[in-house]
C-alpha cells in the first residue's frame, strides 16, 4: 500500500543536485558518478551499481556515491545493502537528511519499526518540513502499535498533502485500533472514493461499520470484497458474522461454509456457523460444528458451552451436563454454565444438585431471576415450600409481572393450606395473562379445598376449554 515511487523521485532529484565539486581532486570519480546516475535515470541499476563501485572504489569518501548506490539497492528490494550504503553515507555526513530518511524507509520494509522511527525522528528534526518523514513515521506507528502517534504524523502529512490517499488508508486503520470507528469509516470512506477497486479499504470500512452496528452497510462492502477476491475467506467470515447480528441465520451459515469450503480448519467459522445452526433449533449441526472447535481447543468453554447448550435442547442431559461440568472446571465461576448445569439437573431430577448450581448463580448474581425461579422450583419439587416460596417472592420483587412465579408460589402457599395469598397470587396470574389454563386448573383445585364447588367446576371447565390435555 505504500507508495515507493514517490521515493524513486525525490532521491533523482537530490543525486541530480549533487555538488560535483566534491570530486574536483577527481575528475574520474566524477564521471563514474555521472553516468552511474544516468543508468539509474534509464532504470539500469545494475549497471548504474558497477559504476557506483568504481568510483567508490576510487573514493571511499564520497557520500553521495554510497548515498546513490544505496537507491540503487533500495530499488532492486535489497534492503540490508541499502541500509549499508546509506549509513555509511551518514557516517561521512551525520546531517545528510535524504540518506537518513529513506534509510528509515528500509528499516520499515524490514519490519524494524523501532530503527525506522528513529532515522525518521531525526529527519524530522533535521528539517520539519520534510513531510515525506511524517508519513512513514506515521505508517511506522502503526506498524509498531502506537496508534495515536500514527495519527498525529499522519494528520500532519495530510494537512500539506491532502490527495495522498494512502495516508488517509492508514489512518482510518490507525483509528480502527482506537476503537474510534466513526473517524476510521470516514478516512476509509475518503480511500475508496479515490480507489474504488482497491478491495482492503472496503474490507476494512465494513469491519468498522460492523463495530458500529451498521451491519447492512457493513455487508455491502463487505459483497464489495468478494466480487473483487472471490475467495476472500476473511470477506466472507465478516460478512457472515454481520448477518449474525442481523438474526439473517441462513445468509450466515452460507458465507461461513464459503470460509470453510476455503479453509477447512478455520475453528472461529466454525464456531460461528454452530451459532448459527444453534439460533435456528438445528442442534445436530451445532453440535457438529461445536465438536469441531472442541477437536481443535478441547479447552474452549464458549464452544463447550454452545454444545452443551444443544445436548439440553436435544434433552441429552448427560452429555450436556458433561459439557458445563467441563466449563466449570475451566472457570469456576462461569455463571452461565453452573445455571445451566443446574437446569439439567432439575430436568433430571437431581434436586439438589441443581439447588447447589443455581446457590452458587445467585452468590455470583443476587439478583439473578431465573436462577431465582428454578432454585424455587427445585425446593418446591422436594416439598420444601417455605424456601420455594421465599425465592418466588425475590422472584418477583425483580419482576413483578412474571406469571409463572405467580403461579408457582400461589401452588406453595396452596400445599401450606395458606388459600388466600394462593388466590390472591392466582388472580394476579389470571390478570397478565388470562388465557393461563394450569392456573385455572389450581386455583379450580383451592376452591375445591375451600367447598366452594361452583367456582372449582367453573375454574376447571375454563381449564379445560383452554387445554383439554390437562385432564390427564
Amino acid at each position: 500500500m505504500k507508495n515507493s515511487k514517490c521515493i524513486g523521485l525525490i532521491i533523482l532529484g537530490v543525486v541530480f543536485l549533487l555538488p560535483f565539486s566534491a570530486f574536483a581532486d577527481d575528475p574520474g570519480v566524477e564521471e563514474l558518478v555521472e553516468l552511474g546516475i544516468i543508468q539509474m535515470y534509464e532504470s539500469n541499476f545494475s549497471s548504474a551499481i558497477e559504476y557506483f563501485n568504481e568510483a567508490i572504489e576510487l573514493n571511499t569518501e564520497d557520500p553521495e556515491a554510497f548515498y546513490a548506490r544505496g537507491y540503487c539497492y533500495y530499488t532492486a528490494e535489497n534492503y540490508d545493502q541499502a541500509i549499508s550504503d546509506y549509513s555509511r553515507a551518514i557516517e561521512l555526513d551525520p546531517e545528510y537528511a535524504d540518506a537518513i530518511f529513506e534509510r528509515g524507509v528500509c528499516y520499515y520494509y524490514l519490519g524494524n519499526y523501532d530503527q525506522s522511527i528513529t532515522d525518521l525522528s531525526g529527519m524530522i528534526e533535521l528539517n520539519p518540513e520534510y513531510y515525506d518523514a511524517y508519513y512513514w513515521r506515521g505508517s511506522s506507528f502503526y506498524d509498531n502499535g502506537d496508534y495515536e502517534q500514527a495519527v498525529s504524523d499522519l494528520s500532519i502529512f495530510l494537512e500539506i498533502s491532502p490527495v495522498v490517499y494512502d495516508a488517509y488508508y492508514w489512518r482510518g486503520l490507525s483509528y480502527e485500533s482506537l476503537e474510534d470507528y466513526e473517524q476510521a469509516a470516514a478516512d476509509l470512506s475518503v480511500f475508496i472514493e479515490a480507489n474504488p477497486a482497491d478491495a482492503h479499504g472496503f474490507f476494512w470500512r465494513g469491519y468498522t461499520l460492523g463495530k458500529l452496528m451498521k451491519y447492512e452497510e457493513a455487508i455491502s462492502d463487505f459483497s464489495r470484497v468478494i466480487e473483487l477476491l472471490p475467495g476472500d475467506a476473511d470477506a466472507f467470515y465478516w460478512r457472515g458474522r454481520n448477518y449474525l447480528s442481523l438474526e439473517y441465520y441462513e445468509e450466515a451459515i452460507s458465507d461461513l461454509s464459503g470460509v470453510i469450503g476455503i479453509d477447512p480448519d478455520d475453528s472461529d467459522a466454525f464456531y460461528w456457523r454452530g451459532f448459527a445452526y444453534f439460533s435456528i433449533g438445528n442442534y445436530d449441526e451445532a453440535i457438529a460444528d461445536m465438536s469441531e472447535v472442541i477437536e481443535y481447543y478441547p479447552d474452549d468453554d464458549h464452544a463447550l458451552y454452545w454444545r452443551g447448550h444443544s445436548y439440553f435442547y436435544m434433552e441429552n442431559y448427560d452429555a450436556a451436563i458433561s459439557d458445563f461440568s467441563s466449563v466449570i472446571e475451566l472457570y469456576p465461576d462461569d455463571a452461565d454454565a453452573l445455571y445451566m448445569r443446574g437446569r439439567c439437573y432439575y430436568s433430571t431430577d437431581a434436586y439438589t444438585r441443581a439447588i447447589s448450581d443455581f446457590s452458587l448463580v445467585i452468590e455470583l448474581s443476587p439478583d439473578d431471576a431465573d436462577a431465582l425461579y428454578w432454585r424455587g422450583s427445585c425446593s418446591g419439587s422436594i416439598e420444601d415450600y417455605e424456601e420455594a416460596i421465599s425465592d418466588y417472592s425475590r422472584v418477583l420483587e425483580l419482576e413483578p409481572e412474571d406469571a409463572d412465579a405467580l403461579r408457582w408460589r400461589g401452588y406453595c402457599y396452596s400445599m401450606l393450606d395458606n388459600f388466600d395469598p394462593a388466590l390472591s397470587d392466582f388472580e394476579r396470574a389470571l390478570e397478565l395473562y388470562p388465557e393461563y389454563a394450569e392456573v385455572y386448573l389450581l386455583r379450580s383445585q383451592v376452591y375445591d379445598y375451600m367447598g366452594d364447588t361452583a367456582k372449582a367446576e367453573a375454574d376447571y371447565a375454563r381449564a379445560m376449554e383452554l387445554d383439554p390435555s390437562l385432564a390427564n
